[in-house]
């Protein structure tokens, strides 16, 4: 059996349709939606999105109660097409500006974000940010969209559906799941592989990769 083309050292089992070549299951596993851009069609990704959901769930509502911000998974519930794009332009930054961007940079990056809104929930227009400029770059992005979220409303004259203190919740559910995930793994990305998994890359970005050798 030829070995996996990613890590060349494991055995390839796994058809990738974005390489066009059997990988091995960990490379599927690591790489899937971080570094490869995995179609919506591909087996594995969709067998992943569903055991995926299925294993934390349960143990990220028990963190939740353990340290009693229940009301977080309840207001999940409520925004979760709001906390779903908050985590998309978190992915978007891991995928085309800092490639090996880590939880810890995303949780201080929210970190900044909660205290920039915490802020403008007390009347005040401050944004605060970090010297780092990949922290920096998860603050601006999720500052950005909750702002693009806020006009799309205005212009629908929607905008009672959401208020500064309900964007504050989501980022402080976001933050949560970030401490849940480096609680319950070793892995420096776990929240962004979980997080990127259930977001699509456009389908343009899907096409397959040469891969020499």
């Amino acid at each position: 059996m030829a070995k996996c083309p990613i890590c060349r050292t494991r055995k390839a089992k796994r058809l990738c349709p974005v390489k066009k070549q059997d990988i091995c299951a960990i490379c599927c596993a690591e790489k899937r939606m971080i570094e490869l851009a995995c179609p919506e069609s591909c087996l594995y990704l969709r067998d992943a999105r569903q055991a995926a959901g299925a294993r934390r769930t349960p143990k990220l509502l028990q963190y939740l109660v353990a340290n009693d911000k229940v009301h977080l998974f309840e207001a999940f519930d409520r925004f979760n097409a709001v906390i779903a794009m908050l985590e998309r332009a978190i992915v978007k930054v891991q995928r085309y500006q800092f490639r090996d961007l880590t939880d810890e940079e995303v949780l201080a990056g929210v970190e900044n974000a909660i205290k920039t809104y915490e802020t403008l929930d007390r009347g005040i227009i401050y944004e605060h940010a970090s010297e780092s400029p990949r922290i920096r770059a998860v603050t601006r992005a999720l500052l950005d969209e909750m702002e693009r979220m806020k006009k799309t409303l205005q212009e629908q004259q929607r905008s009672d559906l959401i208020k500064t203190r309900d964007f504050l919740t989501c980022l402080e559910f976001i933050r949560e799941t970030i401490r849940f995930e480096r609680e319950s793994n070793q892995d420096v990305r776990s929240w962004l592989r979980y997080a990127a998994l259930y977001q699509p890359y456009p389908e343009e970005e899907t096409q397959p990769l040469i891969v020499s050798g």
